[in-house]
């Protein structure tokens, strides 16, 4: 559900040529009604929603966030489309990460080009009740994981974790020690919040190390429409099928 100035924020993005890519913020609507007592605001992406520790205001990130995004059409001709093989398929695993993929790509193909969030442009997500749960959860933490080792392989560890280091050294800690002050300040979820933090961690790393693992093994590929095909040599730099390595 879009709020009434939403697209309006996503144009004046594009005022600036350079802008190739613009999102906004994601407020989660919760089943419920509230959101539950033990899930950490800054695991609102599981539910698909901005989550705390983006910069607030109008600001340059390295990717969107998929469900709240928009692109310039000519990002797709330099670019090409999503790549196949990362994103949502029915029920299997990954779940996630396509956006960052074609990011990452699009930078790389147009070094100038710029990607904003302006948050700003808001839309009310709603979280059915099964993700609402903990079983989800730590299920969505470990497939994002696997997705990340897939992104990584694709464009490198150095592009496709960058924004992930200062999460996983800063924001999470910060939260873990928010909610463990809130434990003992006798606020409802706190200890919970601490907790669901540390288990999103190991089953996102998790999924990092048993992706990789099988990335190295198996070899992968990506079907990128628009583009060239993306093949993955052994030391993990795409090239398009054909190019001498």
């Amino acid at each position: 559900m879009a709020e009434r100035d939403w697209l309006l924020h996503f144009a004046e993005g594009y005022d600036d040529p350079r802008v190739m890519a613009v999102g906004g913020r994601t407020l989660p609507a919760w089943a419920s009604g509230r959101r539950p007592d033990w899930f950490p605001e800054e695991f609102d992406w599981v539910v698909g929603c901005t989550y705390r520790g983006l910069p607030p205001g109008r600001v340059r990130v390295r990717n969107v966030l998929g469900g709240n995004a928009s692109f310039r059409k000519s990002a797709f001709d330099v670019a090409g489309g999503f790549a196949t093989g990362i994103g949502r398929d029915g029920d299997k695993r990954p779940l996630g990460c396509e956006e960052t993929e074609l990011c990452i790509r699009l930078t790389r193909a147009m070094p100038d080009a710029v990607l904003l969030i302006d948050d700003r442009s808001v839309i009310h997500h709603k979280v059915p009740a099964v993700r609402e749960r903990f079983g989800y959860f730590r299920t969505r933490t470990y497939a994002e994981g696997l997705s990340k080792a897939l992104v990584a392989r694709s464009v490198g560890a150095g592009k496709g974790l960058e924004s992930e280091r200062r999460y996983t050294t800063r924001v999470l800690p910060a939260g873990v020690a928010r909610g463990l002050r809130d434990a003992a300040l006798g606020r409802p979820g706190g200890a919970g919040r601490a907790g669901a933090i540390v288990v999103g961690v190991a089953a996102a790393a998790g999924g990092y190390v048993l992706g990789s693992v099988r990335a190295r093994r198996n070899g992968s590929s990506f079907s990128v429409p628009g583009a060239p095909s993306v093949a993955l040599p052994a030391s993990g730099r795409p090239h398009a099928r054909g190019e001498t390595r």
